[in-house]
């Protein structure tokens, strides 16, 4: 097994544990825990990425079945991000055409697509190691998976219902963190049951790795025949 595998597989796992307990304290602590209060909320974010790198740098080393997760796992993360790019188009449609005023569509298109990017992330997470691991993990990875939709629905449905205010703090250029943030950020905490989740199906995913990961099925070898190659 590559060491771009291992590496990846640790990163990840530390940053889930890292997530998942900053998550559970904010639940815990009321929202103490969010951006722009604390500058630990970036230390998960920061291993994920490194973790996601290792990913990608080590993609080339690994068996073909390897390499066929990862590309659909990087395949989903690049669906994710075009809800980054549709909920920043919208905004600054809105932004730069005042007369457009904050539809309900445009609520409903915005907290969607904010939400496609949360719930793109975990489908990542999930397909990268789906391979890995035994039933019991992948159930792990089910669940988390589950739980993450239902509460991006929520991060989504809220955001979205609060998009003129957004509107209004660009093009006012205000620096300040609008007073929905932390009720939002409160929905998000509970996704610490997710990163949880998460963090027991990638320990798995060690497990298996120590062990030997799966390998593609050899493929029959060719024969000539009189009628051509027969396998």
């Amino acid at each position: 097994m590559t060491t771009n595998l291992r590496i990846s597989l640790t990163i990840l796992t530390v940053g889930f544990a890292i997530e998942g307990g900053g998550e559970l304290y904010s639940v815990l602590s009321g929202g103490k825990f969010h951006p722009g209060v604390n500058l630990l909320f970036l230390v998960p974010i920061a291993m994920t990425l490194a973790g996601l790198l290792f990913v990608w740098v080590g993609q080339h080393e690994w068996n073909e079945l390897h390499r066929a997760r990862v590309r659909q796992a990087h395949a989903v993360f690049a669906l994710s991000l075009v809800g980054a790019v549709v909920a920043g188009a919208l905004l600054a449609a809105l932004v730069l055409v005042p007369s457009l005023g904050t539809p309900l569509w445009a609520e409903g298109l915005f907290g969607a697509a904010v939400g496609s990017l949360v719930l793109g992330t975990f489908i990542t997470y999930t397909l990268l190691i789906f391979h890995l691991v035994a039933r019991p993990s992948k159930a792990l990875l089910l669940a988390s998976l589950l739980w993450s939709l239902l509460v991006a629905g929520l991060v989504g449905a809220a955001i979205g219902a609060h998009l003129p205010t957004v509107v209004g703090l660009v093009q006012n250029r205000s620096l300040t963190l609008p007073a929905f943030l932390s009720p939002i950020d409160a929905l998000a905490s509970y996704l610490f049951v997710s990163y949880f989740l998460l963090f027991a199906a990638y320990l798995d995913a060690h497990r298996a790795v120590l062990q030997g990961s799966p390998t593609p099925a050899p493929r029959a070898p060719e024969v000539a025949g009189p009628a051509g190659p027969v396998r």
